[in-house]
């Protein structure tokens, strides 16, 4: 089952917290220093509708249970300066994993960036590479057991 809504987190400013704690208990507890309220104030230029950088969050009635992100370049993007934009930030959460909602935040990102103008869309991904080649993301390299991915979007370059 797929979720029932995307919105835009600039649409629903409320939920801010609560992206930044998945984004931290995923991503970020390891790193030195960091809390989810420091996430929550790199999420804040996320709350001008319809430009990057932007978040979407996927909700079955009026329950919060994922997100997706479209940003310039991602932290760790860095030895790839010149590709952007990047998926970045994919996260179900748990208990309603393997229903579409991951595929389904993915596509709203795509649709977002071709609305946008993007080209191509990358992301780079640790053990995600089969979700992503099922959706149409195509391998560019492999290194340090990252695996940046691509996708052109109907608006090619």
């Amino acid at each position: 089952m797929a979720a029932s809504r995307i919105e835009q987190l600039a649409e629903r400013p409320d939920l801010l917290p609560v992206v930044a704690d998945w984004i931290y208990r995923e991503w970020w507890t390891s790193v030195a220093g960091a809390s989810a309220d420091e996430v929550g104030d790199l999420l804040r230029c996320h709350l001008i509708p319809d430009r990057m950088p932007l978040t979407l969050v996927a909700s079955l009635g009026d329950h919060p249970i994922g997100t997706a992100t479209l940003l310039e370049h991602d932290i760790g993007t860095e030895r790839w300066p010149d590709l952007s934009p990047w998926l970045a930030a994919l996260y179900v959460v748990p208990e309603f994993r393997h229903r579409g909602t991951g595929a389904t935040l993915v596509g709203a990102i795509v649709a977002k960036a071709i609305a946008l103008g993007v080209g191509t869309l990358y992301l780079v991904t640790v053990d995600g590479e089969g979700f992503y080649s099922r959706l149409g993301w195509q391998v560019l390299s492999r290194e340090e057991g990252k695996v940046v991915m691509a996708k052109p979007t109907l608006r090619s370059e």
